[in-house]
């Protein structure tokens, strides 16, 4: 009776670690790590056209992993340039024509600039979950707000840290995909 004790004990074990060690591939087997790329180069290479966000909220999160790649990360022109066309795809029409991409990418860099003279940093980002999107429809279109934190940190003496918080308005396109219309700081 012992030995078909043990003998289970044993198999329990080692079933345990190969579901911890099949969790472990399945958590880290599509990160930048792995793949030996950085946050930029994930970023420029997604696929907009092909792996389009499902959802409001998602639309905004990968924005917002673009806004933390202008502010904390090592790029060079070539790779910011990608990122802003990764950005206005997310823009619905209405936005993009306000945003070309030449003044867009130009406001970009001097909005970078400003936040290196000031020795700003976004130390983390957090949008509202999926259940506190607020879905509206407005002339017959379908509009969803969601609402982001941001929490800057500043390294210069004059300024204090904070939070932001801002609302991003996205309208449903004749896709059904969800765009940035614009947005505004509470």
């Amino acid at each position: 009776m012992k030995k078909n004790g043990v003998k289970s004990a044993i198999i329990v074990i080692v079933c345990a670690a190969l579901c911890l060690g099949y969790y472990y591939y399945l958590t880290q087997r599509d990160s930048g790590k792995e793949t030996g790329l950085s946050e930029v180069e994930m970023i420029i290479s997604k696929d907009l056209e092909k792996s389009y966000p499902k959802t409001a909220r998602e639309v905004v999160k990968f924005y917002n992993r673009i806004l933390e790649c202008y502010y904390s990360e090592d790029y060079t022109q070539e790779q910011l340039e990608k990122m802003t066309e990764q950005a206005r795809i997310l823009m619905d029409e209405e936005l993009k024509e306000i945003n070309p991409q030449d003044l867009y990418l130009e406001a970009v860099k001097a909005d970078i600039s400003s936040y290196k003279d000031d020795k700003k940093m976004i130390s983390n980002v957090t949008v509202e979950g999926s259940k506190e999107v607020e879905y509206k429809t407005k002339n017959g279109r379908d509009c969803a707000y969601v609402d982001v934190s941001y929490f800057l940190k500043s390294n210069n003496k004059n300024e204090k840290s904070g939070r932001v918080s801002q609302t991003y308005i996205l309208r449903k396109d004749e896709d059904s995909n969800w765009r940035i219309l614009g947005f505004y700081q509470e």
